[in-house]
């Protein structure tokens, strides 16, 4: 950058009582990044990093025990027609920061960073920037930056165009995002979105009962939501189209030594040229059931990625019509007994019901898509618009002799037509499928629990399956059994799964008919055979990755 002062030719402020302003001016060759990164981004934030310079001394600085900074742009209006700074400059938004000193000087360890939004439509007339200091301080880098608006730690504060102040010698976790708004309307389009995420602290100690789980609760904009700590659990991502209100004041109700930082920013999700959405939002599957649709990206469906365990797609569809489109024939290739292995043509699947909810690895979608390209079997549109999506994420691959393999991940779907308990339902039974799929650990603790199983309850369990139709499951797959087991005993809490078996399936017209001495002894031991495998997998996961049975999200509101 260009000097426009003595202080800006050193790049540091060594003497504030004489002269506090640093001045530079951006060159033409730095002047053309800015309207690409602004194209790119969306929205430019321009950040400055200070240090305390080595060459001052206590004698250099003003008495007292607070540093003030004020960080500001720089525009064509500030300059004379002769490319001369003008001797006054008119008043400007100014990101302030009041900040303890050590000595007489910033902690001489710890840089401090301050950025601010350049306002979208002041781009074109943005020259340079000014730095005001009552203490000593040196500038360590300027640049730019996508769109940023938070704190992050103690040492790096972002602030929106409007700029505002910054005191952290009162340091709090709390932050008012309404002012950014002007910004993020500006902004956000159809492929850019808000993005407000949590920085996390390293998580405390699990505890054994899961009562105990540390949490944080917190308000945006007017709405309250809850997240559960998980062992290596450093973030947690919260999209604006997913919040009631997003631009609002965030406040900590709960938990606030856990908070290392909150910013909210622009997230670059692409649509396709069709309209189609191949990107997922990763977030908590908590946040999922309560999702409004009217905010969706696509009229059929929304996609998510799960945040904790990357790779695995939820996919909300519209209806269920929509889910069919997607998955019907997919179910009946993988579990349905009679059609495992064939692709089954529309006329076929005409009246017959595949599944309300939906779970499948990558290797089964691989081998899916596959045979149909082998096989030229006609695919419908959304089948086609699947295996883009799976390509896309890299949960199938393009194999080198032609077909697909699997990559890595899974593909969970549930529907708006389903009742918002049931979706709750759904989200826990289905995402333990989907973490049995890419966790060999887990598999390998389902398949002991499985073994050490009261067997008359792995029996009923067998015959549950074989007799309902709209299962119709392949009981000699081990695999297929295992997974299953392990998600019907864990859809629910373990004080609701012993009744769960015993007052509801045990009930059923169907089993009643085809195996009463088994029903009988499932109403007779409470579905004890079942809670006590609950138990067991719910506190390994507990342990693990901070879920329970019933529950895989770690974020409730």
């Amino acid at each position: 950058m260009e000097a426009l002062n003595s202080n800006g030719k050193k790049g540091s402020i060594l003497n504030p009582e004489k002269s506090a302003y640093i001045y530079l001016a951006v060159n033409q060759e730095q002047l053309s990044l800015l309207s690409p990164a602004l194209e790119n981004w969306g929205g430019v934030s321009c950040r400055i990093t200070l240090a305390n310079p080595s060459e001052a001394t206590d004698k250099d600085t003003r008495s007292g025990n607070q540093g003030n900074l004020a960080f500001g742009f720089l525009y064509q209006s500030d300059f004379t027609s002769a490319g001369k700074l003008k001797e006054s400059l008119a008043e400007r938004p100014l990101a302030r920061c009041v900040t303890p000193l050590e000595g007489q000087h910033l902690p001489s360890d710890q840089h401090l960073s301050l950025s601010m939004v350049i306002p979208a439509e002041q781009c074109n007339d943005f020259r340079g920037i000014l730095l005001y200091s009552t203490v000593p301080v040196s500038i360590v880098s300027v640049g730019l930056q996508p769109i940023e608006i938070g704190f992050s730690g103690t040492d790096s504060y972002f602030f929106p165009s409007q700029g505002g102040l910054w005191d952290r010698s009162q340091a709090s976790v709390n932050f008012d995002f309404t002012l950014a708004q002007k910004d993020f309307d500006a902004a956000i389009t159809a492929e850019h979105t808000a993005l407000m995420s949590l920085s996390l602290k390293d998580s405390p100690p699990m505890p054994e009962k899961t009562s105990q789980q540390p949490q944080l609760r917190f308000q945006i904009g007017g709405e309250v939501i809850r997240l559960r700590r998980a062992p290596n659990q450093r973030k947690a991502s919260f999209h604006g189209i997913g919040l009631e209100n997003p631009f609002g004041a965030f406040t900590l109700l709960q938990g606030e030594e856990m908070v290392e930082g909150v910013t909210m920013t622009l997230e670059k999700n692409p649509i396709r040229h069709d309209g189609a959405v191949l990107e997922p939002l990763a977030t908590d599957p908590g946040m999922i059931p309560l999702w409004r649709e009217a905010s969706w990206r696509h009229k059929d469906y929304e996609l998510f990625e799960w945040e904790q365990f990357p790779g695995i797609l939820f996919f909300d569809t519209a209806d269920y019509k929509v889910q069919d489109d997607f998955f019907k024939r997919l179910a009946f290739y993988t579990e349905k007994t009679g059609y495992i292995g064939t692709l089954v043509q529309d006329k076929d699947l005409v009246g017959k019901h595949g599944f309300n909810a939906h779970d499948y690895r990558s290797e089964t979608l691989a081998a899916f898509f596959s045979l149909a390209e082998s096989t030229n079997f006609p695919l419908n549109e959304k089948e086609i618009l699947l295996k883009d999506i799976l390509l896309h994420n890299g949960i199938i691959k393009k194999a080198s002799g032609g077909g697909y393999e699997s990559g890595y991940g899974a593909v969970i779907s549930l529907s708006q037509e389903s009742a918002l308990y049931l979706r709750y339902t759904f989200v826990a039974h289905e995402g333990f499928h989907g973490l049995f799929f890419v966790n060999d650990d887990f598999r390998s603790k389902v398949a002991s629990v499985y073994e050490d199983a009261d067997p008359q309850s792995l029996y009923f369990l067998h015959r549950y399956f074989s007799l309902q139709a709209s299962l119709n499951y392949n009981l000699n797959d081990t695999y297929l059994m295992h997974n299953e087991f392990m998600a019907y005993v864990m859809q629910q809490s373990v004080a609701q799964t012993g009744s769960y078996f015993a007052d509801n399936l045990a009930q059923r017209g169907s089993m009643l008919r085809a195996e009463p001495e088994l029903c009988a002894y499932i109403q007779d031991t409470k579905g004890s055979g079942f809670s006590n495998a609950s138990q067991v997998l719910s506190d390994y996961v507990f342990q693990r990755w901070g879920m329970e049975a019933g529950r895989i999200s770690l974020v409730g509101r």
